[in-house]
């Protein structure tokens, strides 16, 4: 069994949980964790997209349809320097300009999924490497407008984990914004919404608190609000 059950989510969500008992313990755990059936969602959906994103092969004979009725087509001559006869587009023509924008379309689509792919696979690797450090400590706090902060940082690696849970909602103008914090000053560490995935953030020398403020949508430069927590790391 895992140490972090949370973990299991991705090999769950790709029917890579071949243990019966793992699996029947992750299952009892779904049910109550929002965190994981948000995660596994978006795992379903990314694998949909990426299901429709692969292009089919054409039918074996299109090409020699498309060159067929470019060969049977006869070739306009000019009527004048400047201009020349139009013709209306033959239906291969037109099927075969209908093949190229949806071969276009799902490279388009292709290409993004695997942007954010590759850049949710290096924030879990970035989170893996902070919660299996050696020095990894983990640290709880309840914040005033309710929910919680759960932090888990590493000196050694210069970064923190930080998971909120169970916020408040909020209105569309405004957003939950994290800190770092030291004797000297503050900075920013990003911004989440309730249900939003654990975010990373390097630790910068003498650093040694997360703070949790209500700011403008979008984010402030620096708190404007009394933090809601501060947590000691």
């Amino acid at each position: 069994m895992a140490d972090d059950i949370h973990t299991l989510a991705g090999p769950y969500a790709l029917g890579a949980l071949t243990d019966d008992a793992e699996r029947e313990a992750f299952e009892d755990h779904l049910a109550q964790c929002a965190f994981c059936a948000e995660e596994i969602d978006g795992l379903l959906a990314t694998s949909a997209v990426l299901g429709r994103a692969v292009a089919l092969p054409p039918p074996p004979d299109l090409r020699a349809r498309v060159l067929g009725e470019i060969a049977d087509t006869p070739q306009e001559q000019a009527a004048h320097p400047v201009r020349r006869a139009r013709r209306l587009p033959r239906p291969a023509t037109l099927l075969a300009a209908a093949c190229l924008v949806v071969a276009l379309a799902a490279g388009a689509v292709a290409v993004r999924t695997q942007q954010r792919l590759s850049q949710e696979t290096a924030r879990a690797q970035a989170i893996a490497a902070v919660l299996s450090a050696p020095d990894a400590r983990t640290v709880t706090g309840r914040m005033s407008s309710g929910g919680t902060l759960t932090v888990t940082s590493s000196a050694a690696r210069k970064s923190a984990v930080i998971a909120p849970s169970g916020l408040p909602a909020l209105p569309s103008t405004k957003t939950y914004e994290l800190w770092t914090m030291s004797g000297s000053g503050v900075r920013p560490a990003g911004t989440v919404q309730p249900g939003s995935a654990p975010v990373v953030t390097s630790l910068p020398a003498g650093h040694d608190r997360i703070g949790v403020t209500v700011e403008p949508a979008g984010g402030s430069p620096r708190p404007t609000t009394t933090p809601l927590a501060v947590l000691t790391l």
